[in-house]
């Protein structure tokens, strides 16, 4: 199993895009177009840094119903030249560059004073290719309509996550219908592909490893902000991004409150690895755990038991809250533990 996200991505995007024509043929969608940061990544497979820098739309991109039509997707010569083509991709994309980058900044000129390096080589020879194929405009919006044209989507029935595609759309009069696309990309997401099922098992295995690493602090005299730190730290050398630590009920961060011999807690560490999220629950002692609390976390630890035996697919949600709180009646106990399942995956819910 490959073991880089990069080498996980090369050969198409995170999105189950079996799924993603099922539902569109279901939603009676032509296409789907998405500006927004996580949905296209989702879609491209592609984060440019400029989305975490807070732009709105350094890439646009467009999936038709047709799976014999290639993703469109629009960038900036600046997003397109410095951000994207790093990495090559062995998937079809038609891409659509325009020269009105993100910062109003176009690509810098060589003035030949020194040779290009490698690396710089490479970035221009993937640019010229790009715009030979398909000529760089001048306009962003002018640029998404040429894509949705290309796309035959000028009069289709278009699922849209952002006002820069609308505004577009409408400056252009186009005759394309839009519909709001979150519900069907939520469709979408919750089934995964078999990439982001890799990057799952990466991202999860580093957040089980950094959580469980971070509770080797835990004693008395250390306390939450320096677990929670030792926490970030730990999924950032395995790869991932903290994204949360809550530690004995507080996920409020900075807060020092100290540990104590016989303090038992649950934390849930949260951290993301190539954008999908690892989600690790433990209930951790310090010492000799009380007797209530010992009764406590083996209750659960028989329901939890149960439940795991009986996943397979097709078993509802609903299901496995109900099995885990009758295993716990039919014990004799009287706690009340939620069992609440959720999706993991590009959020903390993909649900």
């Amino acid at each position: 199993m490959p073991t880089s996200s990069i080498d996980i991505l090369r050969d198409g995007p995170p999105m189950n895009l079996a799924r993603a024509y099922e539902i569109m043929e279901r939603d009676k969608l032509d296409g789907i177009a998405v500006a927004g940061a996580v949905n296209v990544y989702h879609m491209t497979g592609l984060w440019p840094v400029t989305f975490r820098m807070g732009y709105d739309g350094p890439i646009v991109a467009i999936l038709t119903r047709d799976p014999q039509r290639p993703l469109a997707i629009i960038a900036a010569e600046f997003t397109y030249y410095y951000l994207v083509s790093d990495i090559p991709r062995s998937y079809p994309i038609e891409w659509f560059i325009h020269s009105a980058s993100v910062n109003a900044t176009r690509v810098f000129p060589d003035h030949g004073l020194a040779p290009m390096s490698a690396q710089e080589t490479a970035r221009a020879a993937a640019l010229a290719a790009a715009t030979k194929k398909q000529p760089a405009g001048t306009d962003g919006a002018a640029a998404i309509v040429k894509a949705l044209r290309w796309a035959g989507l000028e009069r289709g029935r278009l699922a849209v996550d952002h006002d820069l595609i609308r505004a577009a759309i409408g400056g252009a009069g186009l005759q394309t219908q839009t519909v709001d696309a979150d519900a069907p990309l939520k469709r979408i997401r919750i089934v995964k592909s078999a990439r982001e099922i890799q990057l799952m098992q990466i991202a999860s295995a580093a957040n089980v490893a950094a959580a469980q690493a971070a509770v080797g602090i835990a004693r008395a005299g250390a306390n939450f902000r320096e677990m929670r730190t030792a926490y970030y730290a730990e999924a950032a050398r395995r790869g991932n991004r903290g994204v949360f630590m809550v530690i004995d009920g507080v996920s409020t961060e900075g807060i020092a409150t100290p540990f104590r011999d016989g303090h038992a807690f649950m934390i849930d560490a949260v951290s993301e690895g190539a954008g999908y999220h690892g989600d690790f629950a433990r209930t951790v002692f310090i010492g000799e755990p009380a007797k209530p609390m010992q009764k406590v976390t083996a209750a659960i630890q028989l329901g939890w038991t149960a439940v795991r035996d009986a996943l397979k697919p097709g078993l509802r949600f609903s299901e496995i809250t109900a099995l885990g709180q009758k295993t716990l009646r039919d014990a004799g106990y009287d706690f009340r533990v939620a069992f609440g399942p959720h999706s993991v995956g590009l959020f903390h819910n993909d649900a």
